[in-house]
């Protein structure tokens, strides 16, 4: 509750204001700030050293979060959201959706609201501590799903393998992000659906974000796609671990 109220209250200053006391808090406080409420499982540092980290590092510092850290940045309003895009994507394109491949499927929210609208859910994530939780969760609801370890930029299946790929609040957390879009690219048949946080740079943060996007134009630069859709929308009331502006965006593969 005390951190809704100081989104609503930061949001109302002026930017200019905003970035003041943004500089200020990464300059002086942000870093000791960190390495005190995380400890040592939390590398702080992370964007200074995410592009030269091996594969099984990277994946060792995704266990530990998910080890050290309940870190579900979805709810039901954006299970709902992404449900009712998948919707019009087939309105509006008249092709068939069933198979449905999730990219950073964390806790398993999103995969699960999926499954239970019937559609056949593949997730992909690059921690196994994450899968082994999610696949957890969805037993305990005998809810079916493929779960598979891998990286994003690095898709490990076939070309046009899935109808629609999701990809929320996962997008930020990718080493190559041209990479990833044309992977994601590659595996889609009918549309891709993202999620990601309205942000920008910052060093030190309490998130492993390695992609920034301050505007829609961002996203929409990044996928290069003819057809798409793109809003900002409002998270600060939701109950999932986001909290804030973020981007929502659907693009359309020829």
């Amino acid at each position: 509750m005390a951190h809704k109220a100081y989104l609503k209250f930061k949001n109302l200053l002026p930017a200019s204001l905003k970035e003041a006391l943004s500089t200020v808090n990464q300059h002086f406080f942000a870093r000791r700030t960190l390495k005190r409420k995380y400890g040592s499982w939390f590398e702080v540092d992370w964007r200074k050293k995410f592009r030269t980290m091996s594969d099984e590092d990277w994946i060792r510092a995704y266990d530990d979060v998910w080890k050290n850290h309940h870190n579900d940045c979805l709810d039901e309003t954006d299970s709902t959201l992404v449900l009712e895009a998948i919707s019009q994507a087939r309105h509006r394109t008249q092709k068939p959706i069933t198979d449905i491949l999730e990219i950073g499927c964390g806790y398993g929210t999103l995969a699960m609201a999926m499954t239970k609208a019937g559609y056949t859910v593949t997730c992909l994530d690059v921690s196994p501590e994450a899968l082994r939780k999610a696949e957890e969760r969805a037993r305990g609801e005998n809810i079916h799903i493929t779960w598979k370890q891998g990286f994003a930029e690095n898709i490990p299946f076939p070309d046009k393998s899935f109808d629609v790929i999701t990809c929320c609040h996962t997008l930020e957390h990718v080493k190559d992000l041209a990479a990833t879009v044309q992977a994601m690219k590659r595996v889609a048949r009918t549309a891709i659906i993202v999620l990601v946080p309205k942000q920008r740079f910052r060093l030190y943060a309490e998130n492993y974000h390695t992609q920034f996007f301050s505007s829609q134009e961002d996203l929409i630069r990044a996928f290069g796609l003819a057809r798409y859709e793109c809003i900002e929308i409002d998270c600060i009331e939701h109950e999932g671990e986001f909290q804030g502006e973020a981007l929502f965006y659907v693009g359309y593969v020829e």
